[in-house]
């Protein structure tokens, strides 16, 4: 994203890159990747809860000049969001939203690009890494077999306590399943689609194979 502007505010270190093409990155105060994760928001929005406590569920802390570089307490408010939105989208004529819309397009395409570049992989990697290394393991049950289990992973990615659970869950479930037509009686019917069985029946695979030898 180029060269980039730093504020340390409470010990959070945020960032802003004003040669960026992306609206937000350019005006923006943003905490690292870690710190977003542990719930921190941009910088207005931490200098508000700082002075007021959190943010109602639903509000935008908004900037009264417009001006998303003063965030001077007093040039900030809260608002309940429809309000906010309606406010900013009174004044963007039909080709400021559109090119606005473009801008977002644009930047995710960007963004997918760089994520799967050397430079982006490397990152994830280093990233992962150092999230990796400073997570405690927490105990989890499996889903599988109702095993109790420990693991570092996060709770959305511990479902399972082994690869084994996990193939006998999905094949349990159904999860895999798929619409097939019988290559040899033309019904329909439902298989893992990891399977290579091109028949709905034994039946039907005997015939197969005779048509096979007799061609």
């Amino acid at each position: 994203m180029g060269a980039s502007e730093r504020v340390v505010f409470r010990g959070v270190t945020f960032r802003r890159y004003p040669d960026s093409k992306n609206w937000a990155d350019r005006w923006y105060f943003t905490p690292g990747v870690a710190d977003r994760q542990r719930g921190v928001g941009r910088l207005h929005q931490e200098i508000w809860k700082a002075a007021n406590g959190s943010i109602p569920k639903g509000h935008h802390v908004h900037h009264r000049d417009e001006n998303p570089l003063n965030n001077d307490l007093d040039n900030l408010e809260c608002l309940p969001g429809r309000e906010h939105n309606h406010n900013h989208s009174a004044d963007s004529s039909p080709e400021v939203a559109a090119a606005r819309l473009a801008g977002l397009v644009a930047g995710r395409e960007r963004a997918a690009e760089w994520h799967r570049s050397e430079e982006g992989r490397a990152w994830h990697r280093e990233h992962g890494k150092r999230v990796w290394d400073g997570r405690q393991a927490e105990v989890f049950t499996c889903e599988q077999c109702g095993a109790e289990y420990q693991s570092r992973a996060a709770q959305g990615h511990n479902r399972f306590c082994s690869n084994n659970c996990k193939t006998k869950w999905r094949k349990a479930s159904g999860v895999d399943d798929e619409d097939r037509a019988c290559a040899f009686c033309g019904n329909t019917f439902r298989i893992n689609k990891y399977a290579v069985a091109r028949a709905c029946s034994r039946v039907c695979g005997q015939g197969l194979r005779r048509q096979r030898a007799a061609s």
